[in-house]
């Protein structure tokens, strides 16, 4: 396992997620008391105040909770796999075979207390295993032969729930969707976290339609490692709370503006001032300089994320779990609520920056300092 995981340094560098995760949270909070600084407004009146954000729906009401909702767990995602064993004479007769070797392994108590990427690799070297002695048993114990192409046939058809299993009832993909990393990156910051979770992920797509094609080969060692990559990433976890805080963080921000525009206006004769000056200078250099790149590069890696899960969904054959189209469409409410929640946002600072004539790509929009 070690050897495998160090054929991927770009894991590496996500040992220090905790201490990343604060230094974003910091940059958000930085920008939205600035805002409040900058329009000389209270953050406290709009957390008391929920009119202060126009049209907030009861899910957006949600993202200005703490927590995440839970997702489904493993035994919500994993899929039964069929019980299929050979009598243990029957066993005894294939031991000339490749196939006795594998499945005296699958058949002791190590293998029957395996987690289940263990266990896809032996139904893998079972299934591969197979042919061979199929052909040497045609003729030295055709009885011997039927039976075990039927019970072969049978581990075939379920190859796709072992596949699931290895991936979904596995401690790296409970840990991958774990909220308890914190924050993804900002850009430019570290590039090697996305990177290697999505890495991982087309790895488990990849694989996927490589076995509900039959082409069943691959290397244990690879997949272990693109498994920790899931593991050391915590990658749909972080996006999830980021997806949170910048939801709260648009609406808490377009509250600020709105508390602003009710009770007096920036600019009362439309012409700029010194004050607006100030907001203008946080709206470039922090909101556009900063927060827009961010939740930019979140949501990128979170479309491509959901894209890629929604695909791989579709490899079991219609057997996905309940839990899977649970997980799915939390994932995508989630996003959802987190653009409708950004909309707020842009639309506040539109309404306070037109009043100024301060919309970019107006005459009077240029920046003061802050």
């Amino acid at each position: 396992m070690m050897t495998a995981v160090l054929r991927y340094p770009v894991i590496l560098s996500c040992v220090l997620l905790s201490a990343c995760s604060a230094g974003v949270q910091d940059t958000l909070s930085d920008y939205e008391a600035r805002l409040a600084r900058s329009l000389q407004v209270s953050a406290a009146e709009v957390v008391s105040d929920p009119t202060l954000s126009p049209q907030l729906s009861p899910q957006l009401s949600s993202q200005l909770s703490s927590h995440l909702a839970p997702l489904p767990g493993r035994r919500e995602l994993a899929l039964d796999e069929p019980e299929l064993s050979i009598d243990m004479l029957d066993f005894l007769a294939l031991s000339s075979c490749e196939l006795g070797r594998v499945l005296g392994a699958g058949n002791s108590s190590l293998g029957k207390l395996a987690q289940p990427s263990q266990r896809m690799h032996y139904q893998r070297d079972v299934l591969l295993s197979a042919p061979a002695c199929l052909q040497q048993l045609v003729s030295d114990d055709p009885e011997l032969a039927s039976e075990l192409s039927k019970l072969l046939d049978m581990k075939y058809d379920a190859r796709m729930r072992y596949w699931w299993n290895a991936w979904f009832a596995s401690d790296e993909w409970r840990a991958f969707q774990s909220g308890s990393e914190g924050l993804l990156p900002l850009p430019g910051t570290d590039e090697s976290t996305l990177l290697a979770a999505q890495q991982a992920l087309d790895y488990l797509l990849r694989q996927g339609e490589s076995w509900h094609s039959g082409e069943l080969a691959y290397s244990s060692s690879e997949m272990e490692a693109q498994q920790q990559q899931l593991l050391a990433t915590a990658a749909l976890g972080r996006w999830r709370m980021s997806n949170k805080a910048l939801a709260q963080l648009s609406l808490r921000s377009a509250g600020l503006l709105s508390l602003r525009l009710s009770e007096r206006p920036l600019c009362p004769a439309g012409r700029k001032t010194p004050q607006a000056d100030i907001v203008q200078t946080v709206f470039h250099k922090y909101y556009a300089g900063v927060i827009q790149p961010y939740l930019s590069a979140t949501d990128r890696f979170g479309a491509q994320m959901l894209d890629t899960l929604l695909a791989i969904g579709t490899l079991s054959d219609g057997l996905s779990p309940e839990g899977w189209q649970d997980l799915m469409n939390q994932l995508v409410e989630e996003r959802s609520q987190m653009l409708a929640a950004h909309q707020q946002h842009v639309r506040a600072w539109q309404a306070i920056l037109a009043q100024c004539g301060m919309m970019p790509g107006s005459q009077s929009s240029t920046g003061g300092s802050e």
